[in-house]
Protein backbone atom coordinates (compact mmCIF):
# COMPACT_ATOMS: atom_id res chain seq x y z
CA UNK A 1 0.00 0.00 0.00
CA UNK A 2 1.37 3.39 -0.92
CA UNK A 3 2.68 5.84 2.02
CA UNK A 4 -0.30 8.78 1.69
CA UNK A 5 0.93 12.19 2.04
CA UNK A 6 1.36 13.74 4.88
CA UNK A 7 -1.23 16.75 5.26
CA UNK A 8 -3.55 14.40 3.94
CA UNK A 9 -3.18 12.25 7.08
CA UNK A 10 -3.01 15.38 8.97
CA UNK A 11 -6.11 16.69 7.29
CA UNK A 12 -8.21 13.56 8.04
CA UNK A 13 -6.95 13.54 11.82
CA UNK A 14 -9.79 15.21 13.43
CA UNK A 15 -10.38 13.64 16.89
CA UNK A 16 -13.66 14.60 18.60
CA UNK A 17 -13.39 17.89 15.61
CA UNK A 18 -11.04 20.60 13.71
CA UNK A 19 -11.28 23.47 11.29
CA UNK A 20 -9.10 23.90 8.74
CA UNK A 21 -9.04 27.18 6.38
CA UNK A 22 -7.87 27.60 2.89
CA UNK A 23 -9.05 28.50 -0.68
CA UNK A 24 -10.56 27.44 -3.67
CA UNK A 25 -11.31 28.70 -7.07
CA UNK A 26 -14.82 27.52 -8.49
CA UNK A 27 -15.76 26.79 -11.87
CA UNK A 28 -19.43 26.19 -12.92
CA UNK A 29 -20.90 24.80 -16.14
CA UNK A 30 -23.16 27.24 -18.18
CA UNK A 31 -25.70 24.59 -19.53
CA UNK A 32 -28.88 24.15 -18.55
CA UNK A 33 -28.66 21.03 -16.96
CA UNK A 34 -25.61 21.98 -15.31
CA UNK A 35 -27.63 25.08 -13.73
CA UNK A 36 -30.40 22.99 -12.84
CA UNK A 37 -28.40 20.08 -10.81
CA UNK A 38 -26.22 23.22 -9.06
CA UNK A 39 -29.54 24.43 -7.64
CA UNK A 40 -31.19 20.92 -7.08
CA UNK A 41 -27.44 19.99 -4.94
CA UNK A 42 -27.17 23.60 -3.39
CA UNK A 43 -23.61 23.84 -4.96
CA UNK A 44 -21.81 26.85 -4.73
CA UNK A 45 -21.59 29.89 -7.47
CA UNK A 46 -18.18 30.37 -9.56
CA UNK A 47 -15.65 32.44 -7.74
CA UNK A 48 -11.78 32.81 -7.69
CA UNK A 49 -9.93 32.09 -4.71
CA UNK A 50 -12.47 32.45 -2.41
CA UNK A 51 -11.87 31.78 1.52
CA UNK A 52 -12.62 28.13 2.39
CA UNK A 53 -13.52 26.74 5.94
CA UNK A 54 -14.11 23.02 6.60
CA UNK A 55 -15.61 22.33 10.02
CA UNK A 56 -15.07 18.44 10.59
CA UNK A 57 -16.92 16.64 13.57
CA UNK A 58 -17.09 12.99 14.47
CA UNK A 59 -20.56 11.52 15.07
CA UNK A 60 -21.56 8.15 16.33
CA UNK A 61 -21.46 6.80 12.36
CA UNK A 62 -18.59 9.11 10.73
CA UNK A 63 -18.21 12.86 10.33
CA UNK A 64 -19.95 15.88 9.20
CA UNK A 65 -18.47 18.27 6.84
CA UNK A 66 -19.15 22.09 6.88
CA UNK A 67 -17.74 23.79 4.22
CA UNK A 68 -17.91 27.19 3.54
CA UNK A 69 -17.52 29.03 0.41
CA UNK A 70 -17.04 32.34 1.32
CA UNK A 71 -20.33 33.03 2.49
CA UNK A 72 -21.91 29.87 0.87
CA UNK A 73 -22.58 26.78 2.68
CA UNK A 74 -22.27 22.86 1.51
CA UNK A 75 -22.94 20.20 4.20
CA UNK A 76 -22.22 16.67 3.70
CA UNK A 77 -22.42 13.37 5.98
CA UNK A 78 -18.64 11.19 5.48
CA UNK A 79 -18.73 7.67 6.48
CA UNK A 80 -16.89 4.32 6.10
CA UNK A 81 -18.68 2.41 3.36
CA UNK A 82 -19.71 -1.10 3.60
CA UNK A 83 -16.68 -2.21 1.29
CA UNK A 84 -13.26 -2.00 2.31
CA UNK A 85 -11.62 1.22 0.84
CA UNK A 86 -15.21 3.19 0.50
CA UNK A 87 -16.56 5.35 1.91
CA UNK A 88 -20.26 7.04 1.59
CA UNK A 89 -20.67 10.79 0.97
CA UNK A 90 -24.20 12.11 1.38
CA UNK A 91 -25.26 15.70 -0.30
CA UNK A 92 -28.62 16.34 0.87
CA UNK A 93 -30.56 13.03 -0.86
CA UNK A 94 -27.83 11.38 -2.91
CA UNK A 95 -24.97 9.39 -1.08
CA UNK A 96 -22.12 8.66 -3.53
CA UNK A 97 -20.22 5.57 -2.64
CA UNK A 98 -16.32 5.56 -3.29
CA UNK A 99 -13.09 3.75 -3.45
CA UNK A 100 -10.52 5.33 -2.15
CA UNK A 101 -7.09 4.72 -4.11
CA UNK A 102 -4.09 6.15 -2.25
CA UNK A 103 -0.51 6.50 -4.21
CA UNK A 104 2.50 7.91 -3.53
CA UNK A 105 1.37 11.76 -4.39
CA UNK A 106 -2.85 11.15 -2.72
CA UNK A 107 -5.75 9.93 -2.90
CA UNK A 108 -8.08 9.49 -5.72
CA UNK A 109 -11.91 9.00 -4.66
CA UNK A 110 -13.45 6.71 -7.57
CA UNK A 111 -17.15 6.16 -7.67
CA UNK A 112 -18.84 3.02 -7.16
CA UNK A 113 -22.46 4.01 -7.31
CA UNK A 114 -24.84 6.52 -6.11
CA UNK A 115 -28.12 6.18 -4.18
CA UNK A 116 -31.02 8.97 -3.82
CA UNK A 117 -33.30 8.75 -1.11
CA UNK A 118 -31.87 5.36 -0.29
CA UNK A 119 -32.63 3.94 -3.35
CA UNK A 120 -29.88 2.55 -6.22
CA UNK A 121 -29.47 4.96 -8.93
CA UNK A 122 -28.29 3.09 -12.69
CA UNK A 123 -25.56 3.46 -14.16
CA UNK A 124 -26.90 6.09 -16.99
CA UNK A 125 -27.61 8.71 -13.94
CA UNK A 126 -24.05 8.68 -12.29
CA UNK A 127 -22.29 11.85 -13.01
CA UNK A 128 -18.61 11.39 -13.73
CA UNK A 129 -16.99 12.34 -10.30
CA UNK A 130 -13.73 13.21 -10.21
CA UNK A 131 -11.90 13.58 -6.94
CA UNK A 132 -8.49 14.10 -6.07
CA UNK A 133 -6.45 14.57 -2.85
CA UNK A 134 -2.46 15.42 -3.10
CA UNK A 135 -0.01 17.53 -1.27
CA UNK A 136 2.21 19.82 -2.90
CA UNK A 137 4.91 21.95 -0.94
CA UNK A 138 3.68 19.94 2.24
CA UNK A 139 0.25 21.54 1.67
CA UNK A 140 -3.23 19.73 1.58
CA UNK A 141 -4.72 19.91 -2.16
CA UNK A 142 -7.92 19.29 -2.99
CA UNK A 143 -9.49 19.07 -6.57
CA UNK A 144 -12.95 18.13 -7.56
CA UNK A 145 -14.54 17.87 -11.43
CA UNK A 146 -18.39 16.61 -11.75
CA UNK A 147 -19.91 15.85 -15.63
CA UNK A 148 -23.04 14.82 -16.33
CA UNK A 149 -23.15 12.99 -19.56
CA UNK A 150 -19.87 14.73 -20.54
CA UNK A 151 -21.23 18.20 -19.67
CA UNK A 152 -19.15 20.04 -16.62
CA UNK A 153 -21.48 21.07 -14.01
CA UNK A 154 -19.07 22.10 -11.59
CA UNK A 155 -15.21 21.89 -10.50
CA UNK A 156 -13.24 23.51 -7.95
CA UNK A 157 -10.02 22.93 -6.60
CA UNK A 158 -7.99 24.29 -3.55
CA UNK A 159 -5.80 23.95 -0.49
CA UNK A 160 -6.26 23.92 3.12
CA UNK A 161 -4.34 24.01 6.30
CA UNK A 162 -3.30 21.42 7.92
CA UNK A 163 -1.41 22.87 11.20
CA UNK A 164 -2.14 21.82 14.81
CA UNK A 165 -3.09 25.32 15.65
CA UNK A 166 -7.02 24.76 14.88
Amino acid sequence: MAEIPRPIVLLHDIGAGRTRQGAATIRVGRSFIAKVVRAAAGLPPADEQVPVTVEMTANEDGEIWRRRFGDFPLDTRVRPGKAPATIEETLGPVTAILRLVPDETGVQQIPEGYRLLGLSLPGVLWPDLDVRESAEGGVYRFKVVMRLWGVLIQSYEGWLETTDGT
